[in-house]
C-alpha cells in the first residue's frame, strides 16, 4: 500500500461530533485503513453489478413478474422454450386421430348398413310375404 498522508485532526473531529467519542491516531490509523479497503471492495461490487444489469437491460426476455397472470407466465416459463410449441402438436395430433376414428368407426357402420340392406333386398326379392319380412326385422334389426 502507498503511504499517504492521513489528515488525524479533521478524521478526529469528524468522528468526535458524529459519535462523541475521541480515538487516538492508531484507531484513526486503522479505521482509515478498512475504510479505504471497503470502499475498494465496493467499487469491484458495483462494477459487477452495473455488468449485470446491462446484461438484464439487454436481454430480450423479461424478469419481472406479471401481476396480471402469473400462473400463464409460470406455465409459461416452466414449459420452456420448445414446450408450448410442443403440447399445440400433441393437442393437434389427437384432434386428428380423433376425426380418423371417427371416420374409420363412421364407414364401419355404413358398410353394416349396406350388408343389411343387401341381404333385406336378397330376402325381399326371395319372399315377398309380409309376414316373412317383419319376421326378418325382428331376428334382424337394422344396425346404427
Amino acid at each position: 500500500m502507498e503511504h499517504v498522508k492521513i489528515d488525524f485532526q479533521r478524521m478526529q473531529a469528524e468522528y468526535f461530533l458524529k459519535y462523541d467519542y475521541r480515538f487516538d491516531e492508531t484507531a484513526l490509523a486503522m479505521l482509515y485503513i478498512l475504510k479505504k479497503e471497503q470502499e475498494q471492495h465496493f467499487v469491484l461490487q458495483n462494477t459487477t453489478l452495473n455488468k449485470a444489469i446491462d446484461k438484464i437491460e439487454a436481454s430480450q426476455r423479461t424478469l419481472a413478474l406479471d401481476r396480471e397472470h402469473p400462473r400463464w407466465q409460470a406455465f409459461s416459463y416452466g414449459l420452456g422454450r420448445f414446450g408450448l410449441p410442443l403440447l399445440m402438436t400433441i393437442c393437434f395430433v389427437a384432434i386428428f386421430y380423433m376425426i380418423n376414428l371417427s371416420n374409420q368407426n363412421q364407414q364401419t357402420i355404413d358398410s353394416a348398413k349396406l350388408r343389411w340392406y343387401e341381404n333385406f333386398y336378397q330376402t325381399n326379392i326371395e319372399n315377398r310375404e309380409t309376414k316373412a319380412m317383419k319376421e326378418y326385422l325382428r331376428k334382424n334389426p337394422i344396425p346404427e
